[in-house]
């Protein structure tokens, strides 16, 4: 997740480059955040499916991940479990906590950056993210990752005996 990450950070690097590194409230950046949230998403969705590909290359180099993937829009905490149960995973975006981040947090900032993706993709006007969200939902995003990460080796693990990535 971290190199899909990059360009969000570009996004956000340009935003200070513009803006200055000062507080407050930059209208005439907004579409940056703007572009961030939609690029965070997109990143956050084509981890899940790789993650899911090499979970099924590891248990079954057969089985064809774009078959099961292909559906896979938009990374509501719900979808990703319906994507996940395929692999014996029970509801694993419910068991994604860290400190200071209960899981009800983690998933209430990932349906807000859904959400938001949504509205920002569908044309909604008036949509408002400021510099501020969009690290905090890049934040969320990357700390979601790390852990999911681990669950699903864990998981392939259980199945196999093997870990499929280190």
């Amino acid at each position: 997740m971290t190199g899909r990450l990059k360009d969000v950070d570009q996004l956000m690097a340009a935003h200070t480059a513009v803006g200055g590194p000062k507080p407050g409230r930059k209208y005439e950046l907004v579409g940056l955040n703007r572009a961030a949230v939609l690029m965070l998403s997109s990143h956050f969705e084509g981890y899940l499916e790789d993650v899911m590909a090499e979970a099924l290359a590891a248990l079954n180099p057969q089985l064809n991940a774009p078959t099961l993937t292909g559906g896979f829009h938009n990374p509501w905490p719900d979808r990703i479990d319906e994507l996940f149960a395929f692999i014996g995973m029970q509801k694993p975006s419910k068991n994604i906590s860290w400190q200071k981040a209960s899981n009800s947090a983690v998933r209430k900032n990932l349906e807000t950056l859904v959400r938001t993706r949504n509205k920002l993709a569908h044309g909604t006007t008036g949509v408002t993210v400021n510099k501020t969200d969009v690290a905090r939902l890049r934040k969320y995003v990357e700390g979601f990752a790390e852990r999911f990460d681990k669950a699903v080796r864990s998981q392939v693990h259980a199945l196999t005996g093997k870990n499929p990535w280190t």
